[in-house]
């Protein structure tokens, strides 16, 4: 049975609900956003990279697994322990399952719904602001790259990207 997990999320140190890590990720990301705004690049190349970095930097910060609850460099720990372990992908790698008393082999369905989950007590919201975690996927992944998509068609339009293919719509105003 797979039910999502609460996400875990540490209680802040600051006064205004972010944390160390947020601060660290947000200020790494501004520090790039500055570079991007230096480098000798056009307008558009410069609203479209910068609106991605901000969107990246966000999602990451703010970013939780729906069904674990883990941030995005817990999850990548994992991922990279799992992958150099030596059993991986053998056959056999998994553990035999306990037999039942009667002798018998349990099934899978069953044996996951009789394990107890240690879930965090919920903790009544305080007052002052209260952060809900970003869910992590593809949808926010894509959601990101399409606000960034569109920072840079405003921009071509806004410096007269419009005016240039004006004559190709015939005498149509805009």
């Amino acid at each position: 049975m797979t039910k999502p997990v609460p996400p875990r999320i540490e209680s802040p140190n600051s006064f205004i609900a972010i944390g160390a890590r947020e601060f660290i990720i947000l200020g790494v990301g501004a520090v790039m956003v500055v570079l991007v705004i230096i480098l000798k690049l056009g307008f558009i190349a410069k609203v479209g990279i910068v609106v991605l970095l901000v969107g990246l930097g966000l999602s990451v910060a703010f970013g939780r697994d729906r069904r674990t609850g883990k941030t995005v460099e817990q999850y990548l720990f994992n991922l990279l322990r799992y992958y150099s372990r030596a059993r991986f992908r053998q056959r056999g790698a998994l553990p035999p399952a306990p037999a039942k008393p009667d002798g018998s082999a349990p099934d899978s369905a069953a044996a996951e719904e009789d394990t107890p989950r240690d879930f965090p007590e919920a903790r009544p919201p305080t007052g002052g602001l209260r952060i809900r975690p970003l869910p992590l996927g593809p949808g926010l992944l894509f959601a990101v790259l399409s606000f960034s998509f569109l920072g840079m068609l405003l921009a071509w339009i806004w410096l007269g990207g419009l005016a240039e293919i004006q004559p190709w719509l015939g005498k149509t105003r805009f």
